[in-house]
């Protein structure tokens, strides 16, 4: 393996040089609490988000919204709140492993028990299908941005659904993500009436949705990824940052079964 390439078992996600023109066009706000300027800014990027992923996913029977420090920060929320058992698949986000709470790691979705899933997977980076399961689900879409206009059919009982702006446009340092749930959200809700979340963080995200499509960046990196892949004998993953192989020599690098997931970040700069 070339330890210099894949030298890490996460992904990085690629700095988009346009993206990180658009932050130095963003200057920092501050509003008064109370004053409603910032839930209004929320709410805008609320309804613009619902349009930006429609052809990916509808979120109509998700009613409340809620701005998050990213899929991690999602992550901590639920987990802090969450009285009831849950499992994970084998190779899915290794921060749900870390911080464990009472999430059990299975090598097939067992029945009845709350289930934390991401999709595109994090696993591989690949769109699954998963709107035949039964359970209770957690979805986690940090993904979504870094795939075509696949359409995701969500699992019926889906009861909230994460998304990220780190990976499809590189704001690692920003912390940007959003909640959205069925139901209020036992701590978000009470964060989210008293306007406590990242104004300026906020209008990053405003201006990624009036500046790019949600597959731009996909559609720019795509051919990139291919010829990446062809020249070193790798499969691309609906993700246009990853790549997978069975290869023997990626091993170290497997997150379930045989397939190795490698981040390509450094090989699209």
């Amino acid at each position: 393996m070339n330890d210099n390439l894949f030298d890490s078992p996460w992904v990085q996600s690629p700095q988009i040089y346009s993206v990180q023109e658009l932050i130095k066009t963003v200057e920092p706000v501050n509003y008064p609490r109370g004053s409603g300027l910032a839930r209004q800014r929320l709410d805008l990027l609320e309804v613009s988000y619902r349009q930006w992923v429609r052809d990916i996913v509808d979120l109509a029977e998700f009613k409340h919204c809620y701005f998050v420090n990213g899929v991690t920060d999602a992550l901590n929320q639920w987990i802090a709140t969450e009285t009831r058992p849950w499992q994970y698949l084998q190779g899915d986000y290794e921060y749900a492993r870390m911080i464990g709470g009472k999430g059990e790691c299975v090598d097939e979705i067992q029945p009845d028990t709350l289930l934390y899933i991401s999709n595109p997977a994090c696993a591989t980076g690949n769109v699954i299908e998963l709107d035949k399961i039964e359970n209770d689900v957690i979805l986690d879409c940090a993904y979504v941005g870094t795939t075509s206009k696949h359409r995701i059919l969500l699992p019926k009982n889906t009861e909230q659904i994460w998304f990220s702006f780190s990976k499809g446009w590189g704001l690692i340092g920003q912390r940007s993500g959003l909640v959205f749930s069925k139901r209020p959200h036992r701590s978000l809700n009470i964060m989210k009436r008293v306007e406590a979340w990242n104004y300026t963080s906020v209008e990053i995200c405003l201006a990624i949705l009036a500046n790019y499509d949600i597959d731009t960046v996909y559609n720019e990196y795509k051919q990139k990824q291919l010829d990446v892949c062809t020249e070193m004998n790798l499969t691309p993953s609906d993700c246009f940052f990853i790549a997978n192989s069975t290869h023997e020599e990626y091993a170290k690098r497997r997150r379930i079964g045989n397939i190795a997931r490698l981040d390509l970040s450094k090989l699209l700069r």
